[in-house]
């Protein structure tokens, strides 16, 4: 995601962005941008850095994937106050043939799947009714240096 409010270099291959609910983008950069209903609220960078490092541990590409620097895929999730994931991850793709976005989508989803629990999450974060958060994850392999 472009146009965010915090940035860091920690890992040139892979950026995370987190929606507030909290959204991630993985590409060149950790972006963190939380927005609720009400607009943009500050979200500590302990817990962006986090989720960012726990991710980018598990997240591995298959090499030479045909298109990859086109393809883009999105990983809704929803956490408990424990970080645990509930339910099923949501996956949205687009970009790149259809091979590659299936390649990337389920490498993606094993590596959020692999990184839960996300400790240390801000409880401010969460919404009262349903005590979670929305996580949105943006995976972007075209910035990576493969």
């Amino acid at each position: 995601m472009r146009g965010v409010q915090l940035s860091t270099k920690h890992c040139s291959r892979f950026s995370l962005s987190l929606l507030m609910a909290f959204g991630i983008t993985l590409a060149g950069f950790l972006s963190v941008r939380p927005v609720n209903a009400t607009g943009v609220h500050p979200l500590e960078r302990a817990a962006a850095d986090s989720i960012r490092e726990k991710v980018a541990k598990y997240w591995n590409l298959i090499p030479g994937l045909p298109g990859v620097k086109n393809a883009h895929v999105r990983i809704r999730i929803r956490l408990d106050r424990g970080g645990r994931i509930l339910g099923e991850p949501e996956v949205a793709t687009k970009g790149g043939p259809k091979e590659t976005q299936t390649a990337v989508a389920a490498s993606a989803v094993r590596a959020v799947l692999r990184a839960a629990p996300f400790k240390d999450l801000p409880q401010t974060q969460f919404d009262n009714e349903t005590r979670s958060v929305e996580v949105i994850l943006n995976f972007e392999p075209g910035d990576m240096a493969l």
